[in-house]
């Protein structure tokens, strides 16, 4: 029987950008993310009790997403699994960690391209989140995938990684690794990579008012506000550097409903991504009918 591992949260995004300016004034003044510093080339910023959530770096790294282990062990196991299914492994070194903010570390790549942490001991940073505007966020709540191939990367994150699915919207999948209903979305595409972020907020009142908050700086509302089908999150998403999707949700289903429950099978249609019908023309979002 194969060992298990156990995993805490969703740590980090990590955006590849030219330069750390522009995306770092959109995550402070637009986002309302919290600035956690900066370091050659990086710039980091928190949006809960973690010491930083995203961190945009022009140090020549690639995007990548990191996953905290419980123990050091299960840093082993991973990269036992991964080895056995021809996905490369890379010991994060002393210099890699300490950029990092975490203890130990290992990499690898998905299928989509993304680069994959797996991280032991991240370090919290001690102090209440405040950011720069309330926007009411209260922690990093997921990140959405891009990928041409989502029969190889839903094998990745299930077969290989270990995450359980909690629903498929057509041929969209929601991961789950902890109590919450997903923290990765992977959404077939036209292209491979990190599609966006999205911030847990208080409620549904921050949920309007971010969105009022958006539409008053001329933003593009890319979708919402509406509400998740498969998660029951209430939504309102925006595009920012790069493309990105960022989004600001509450109310995602977690906690004991999702127990033994048996992954669901929505249609492939708008409708599955959202119930109130909120236009979009992100094809992600749109199923067959993109």
């Amino acid at each position: 029987m194969a060992e298990t591992v156990t995993f805490r949260d969703l740590r980090y995004v990590r955006v590849k950008t030219n330069a750390i300016d522009a995306p770092a004034a959109f995550a402070r003044d637009t986002l309302g993310l919290e600035p956690a510093g900066t370091d050659e080339g990086r710039a980091f910023f928190r949006s809960d009790a973690r010491a930083y959530s995203v961190c945009f770096t022009a140090a020549g790294e690639e995007d990548a997403i990191a996953l905290t282990v419980a123990a050091e062990a299960d840093l082993a196991t991973i990269a036992a699994r991964l080895e056995a299914d021809d996905f490369p492994v890379v010991a994060l070194g002393d210099a890699d960690c300490a950029a990092r903010k975490i203890k130990r570390g290992i990499a690898t790549r998905a299928p989509n391209g993304v680069a994959v942490e797996f991280v032991w001991r991240p370090l919290t940073s001690g102090w209440r989140y405040h950011g720069p505007r309330d926007a009411g966020i209260v922690e990093l709540s997921s990140v959405a995938l891009a990928t041409r191939d989502i029969a190889a990367d839903e094998a990745f994150w299930t077969g290989t990684v270990g995450l359980a699915v909690s629903d498929w919207a057509g041929d969209a999948v929601f991961l789950r690794l902890d109590d919450a209903h997903h923290r990765i979305a992977l959404y077939p595409s036209t292209t491979d990579g990190l599609l966006g972020i999205d911030f847990a907020v208080e409620g549904v009142n921050n949920v309007m008012q971010n969105f009022y908050f958006l539409q008053g700086r001329q933003l593009p509302i890319v979708h919402g506000p509406g509400r998740q089908p498969t998660s029951g999150k209430t939504f309102v998403t925006t595009r920012g550097p790069r493309g990105l999707l960022f989004t600001y949700s509450t109310g995602m289903e977690h906690g004991a409903s999702l127990d033994g429950r048996v992954p669901r099978q929505f249609p492939s249609a708008p409708s599955s991504h959202c119930g109130w019908g909120s236009p979009t023309t992100q094809a992600e979002f749109l199923g067959d009918a993109g």
